[in-house]
């Protein structure tokens, strides 16, 4: 999973993982594992998360928004879990489903945020990138797991 700023944002509102874990009603290891990028979250507790911190679920996701998460919010999270599983249900597990959701997420929150068509296309162009790069990396992957 790429950074989140769960620990950061629940540090500066001085609540802790085992009181945040319980108002939510999940584990203090899931928020540990999502809070260290060793795990990704689903829809529904990141939704929780942010009703109980009073945060958006894209300010947890990418820093970059300390708006209460609102409808259109929701929308478009759905929208790119819907995507995430329609596209890739079969090919992966629902925890790599999810991380893939989220970033689709954060990804649609920065399109929005961009200012005029230069930065869309800047962003468009970067997003690029990253999938020539990861293409790269799951070929490489690929070729030391047959070895």
């Amino acid at each position: 999973m790429s950074e989140n700023f769960l620990k950061k944002i629940r540090e500066e509102k001085k609540i802790g993982q085992s009181e945040l874990a319980q108002k939510i009603g999940v584990s203090k290891q899931l928020l540990s594992g999502f809070e260290n990028g060793r795990s990704g979250i689903s829809n529904e507790v990141l939704k929780k998360i942010s009703e109980v911190l009073e945060i958006s679920p894209d300010a947890i996701l990418t820093g970059k928004s300390s708006r209460p998460f609102d409808e259109d919010g929701r929308k478009k999270l759905t929208a790119a879990m819907s995507l995430a599983f329609k596209i890739y249900g079969d090919q992966f597990d629902k925890e790599t489903l999810i991380k893939i959701a989220t970033e689709t997420y954060g990804f649609a929150v920065d399109f929005d945020l961009a200012k005029n068509e230069l930065s869309k296309n800047k962003l468009k162009n970067s997003l690029e990138e990253k999938i020539i790069a990861g293409l790269a990396a799951k070929c490489f992957l690929d070729s030391i797991t047959v070895e």
